[in-house]
């Protein structure tokens, strides 16, 4: 299995707010993406203090990652809360981070076993059998109007609120997170993602691309540089997962 990690700034944003994780030891990985928000008020903090919890998680993880079930979901679960208190915690600290805040979805891969942990509007995708499947849902306001009929899919993509979440790290020690868990393909591919991909780049496109590249950097590469040739509004994260089931190359 190998797993890849690659953030652009794009072509409109005065800095990078996402920040990443991808770490494989061949048979299992774990996969992070953040997408700060908060703008002047340190949204690149909060997406890093998930990142650096990532890597806390990993090292901890050690041996114990080849253990299916309840461990797993719990090393996941507590990544993302300890990273929540840790945003909070800073945040009290400095007036000028107050409102910081942040995505996070972490993706736990062991063999095939898939646990991911989610908050926020940053995706995580499933290709297999040349077909994309989104497996998380958007804690956004689109998300929400599109659920209560008040507007389409294609309106959620231009709506002037598409970037106000409703749910998120950083906004209260009380926070919410979805999980999801299935058993995936060996020849699958798991993608998280940024919205600066994904309001660039559509599902279709994402895959045809996909199609393309059985080199999880180049693909990353590739959908970071479309996401720029279609306008690179945001900043953009693409983090990769490939060769499910097999021996890191």
């Amino acid at each position: 299995m190998q797993a890849v990690a690659l953030t652009n700034q794009g072509l409109e944003r005065s800095r990078n707010e996402d920040s990443c994780f991808a770490a494989s030891n061949g048979e299992n990985a774990l996969l992070v993406v953040a997408d700060g928000m908060g703008g002047h008020r340190a949204g690149h903090i909060a997406s890093c203090l998930v990142v650096k919890e990532a890597e806390h998680a990993w090292l901890k993880l050690g041996t114990c990652i080849a253990k299916a079930g309840k461990e797993n979901r719990k090393a996941i679960e507590e990544l993302i809360l300890e990273a929540n208190r840790l945003i909070i915690e800073e945040a009290d600290k400095n007036l000028s981070q107050k409102g910081m805040g942040t995505t996070v979805t972490a993706a736990l891969l062991c063999g095939r076993n898939l646990i991911i942990g989610h908050v926020g509007d940053s995706r995580a995708y499933k290709i297999t059998d040349n077909k994309i499947t989104l497996i998380t849902r958007d804690h956004s306001l689109p998300e929400h109007l599109i659920e209560s009929g008040q507007i389409t899919k294609e309106e959620a993509r231009f709506h002037p609120q598409r970037h106000i979440l409703t749910r998120a790290l950083g906004i209260s020690v009380k926070l919410t997170v979805d999980y999801f868990e299935e058993q995936v393909n060996e020849d699958s591919t798991i993608l998280l993602c940024t919205d600066g991909l994904t309001n660039m780049v559509q599902d279709e496109e994402i895959l045809a691309i996909a199609n393309q590249y059985s080199d999880p950097r180049q693909l990353a590469k590739t959908l970071i540089d479309r996401a720029n040739e279609h306008g690179g509004l945001d900043n953009i994260t693409v983090v990769i997962a490939s060769g499910i089931g097999g021996q890191q190359a």
